[in-house]
């Protein structure tokens, strides 16, 4: 997890910043907010939707990885109501056998969160087409 802490880090995917590392426990920079699955209202859904999507663009394009475990447990949303996707031990890269099926279901529970939480819909293809660079946009 640090070393993908840390490649996130330089690609400046919204990752908590890694410090330190010894054996099995990470120091990383602090994370003030609160788990997407405690935030009630979110003023503007849409938008933290896009950032999230960006990010897992940017952390699958830019750096090969794919968070493998991805839902509303382990997206923080900051008071400044940016995001950061943390919790990722479970990451594999992109040449992993299962990576696209791990993808597909690492957007597929943003999308269903958002739906269930916030009534907004996405399609999760035209989602994960983005995410993968076969589209260069996505409209929500």
């Amino acid at each position: 997890e640090y070393e993908a802490l840390k490649m996130l880090t330089l690609r400046k995917v919204a990752v908590p910043s890694p410090i330190s590392q010894n054996r099995h426990a990470i120091a990383m920079s602090a994370i003030e907010g609160a788990e997407l699955a405690e935030c009630n209202e979110i003023p503007n859904p849409k938008k933290v939707l896009m950032e999230i999507l960006r990010n897992v663009r940017k952390a699958y394009l830019e750096v090969g990885l794919i968070h493998a475990d991805l839902s509303e447990y382990n997206i923080i949303l900051k008071p400044d109501m940016r995001i950061l996707i943390i919790d990722w031990p479970q990451y594999v890269t992109r040449e992993h056998p299962n990576a696209m099926e791990l993808l597909k279901r690492d957007i597929e529970n943003t999308l269903r969160f958002f739906k269930r939480k916030h009534i907004l819909e996405a399609n999760s293809q035209i989602a994960l087409d983005y995410v993968t660079g076969r589209i260069s946009r996505l409209r929500l």
